[in-house]
């Protein structure tokens, strides 16, 4: 990964930002191989990575990054919660980091996505064909924010056959229930386990510098992925957050954001549980519901495009199946 004097250091994976003294984000590029959102602390005498990236490719430009920044190994890497886009990247920092995540997330992992790496053939059929009809689609597709948002699904498609071969599985060794605290020389950052995308969440807090790393409690200019969530648990948590006490918001996916964006979120959920309720009570069906049209403001975000009707039907099957989603 090439350095330049006097900036940080690049990838064609993501872009680094120094958020504050020892704190960076790394936020993804389109069509590079990270696929979300990252954080390098440096805490005086320990390095702390939130997140290690979908990608071996874009992890091992994270490891560099971080060795960079800090001039020492990483010590601990969080996996934030289950989905792999957070956490594949893993392996590059297993011969010396200690890799952490709430009890929950590790069961889960074990449970939901190690079967999956033992069907590697398998999933390179189903990562062609998926990649292959964002292809056709892109070809005829009108619709500006679609043709925004299928060249990034098509690269993601891409980066992922090109990383099965090598992808190993690498499971937190350290896990914890409530919160973790880590007190380095320079700084104390805080671990906490939270619900709200997943049933297990962990957010990072730096309470000096007021400053929260989000994982996917929080998508900023992009639509939610909601299919895993609690609607309810989710507002609550992010309302829990909307306090004096943070000011800086890094995202899981979208640009580094403060409470206004997290305000901004809180929106598209109550959007979107009210137009699934409405139409539910009208007696539509979940295919009428997962047609309607982005409400305003949210219509015109491309990032993202189809994780709203997986977003509308998934709240359609937990309302009728008796779950309130308002």
């Amino acid at each position: 990964m090439p350095r330049m004097s006097r900036t940080l250091p690049t990838s064609e994976h993501f872009r680094l930002q120094q958020i504050a003294e020892g704190a960076y984000a790394a936020i993804d590029i389109e069509r590079g191989a990270a696929f979300s959102n990252a954080g390098i602390i440096d805490l005086g005498d320990l390095t702390l990575i939130f997140d290690t990236l979908m990608t071996p490719q874009a992890a091992r430009d994270l490891r560099a990054a971080a060795e960079h920044l800090t001039g020492r190994p990483t010590d601990f890497c969080v996996n934030s919660h289950r989905h792999a886009d957070h956490w594949s990247g893993s392996q590059v920092f297993a011969d010396h980091a200690t890799i952490i995540s709430t009890d929950q997330t590790r069961e889960q992992m074990t449970m939901h996505v190690a079967p999956a790496l033992t069907q590697r053939e398998e999933s390179a059929v189903a990562v062609t064909e998926q990649m292959e009809a964002n292809k056709e689609r892109l070809a005829t597709e009108k619709d500006e924010r679609w043709r925004a948002w299928l060249p990034i699904r098509i690269a993601y498609c891409q980066h992922i056959l090109e990383s099965l071969p090598t992808l190993g599985l690498c499971f937190p060794s350290l896990t914890f229930d409530t919160k973790l605290v880590f007190h380095g020389s320079a700084r104390t950052a805080e671990l906490l386990a939270r619900s709200g995308h997943m049933s297990s969440d962990a957010i990072l807090v730096l309470p000096t510098e007021c400053i929260a790393f989000m994982g996917d409690l929080a998508f900023f200019q992009s639509h939610l992925s909601m299919a895993t969530s609690d609607p309810v648990a989710w507002t609550a948590v992010l309302e829990e957050l909307e306090g004096p006490d943070i000011e800086t918001f890094v995202p899981g996916h979208g640009p580094v954001g403060s409470r206004m964006d997290v305000a901004v979120l809180k929106q598209y959920i109550a959007a979107l549980r009210e137009l699934t309720t409405r139409l539910v009570k009208a007696g539509g069906s979940a295919e009428e519901t997962a047609r309607q049209p982005v409400p305003a403001p949210f219509d015109a975000w491309s990032r993202g495009m189809d994780r709203y009707p997986a977003n509308l039907r998934y709240l359609d099957q937990r309302l009728l199946g008796g779950v309130p989603v308002i």
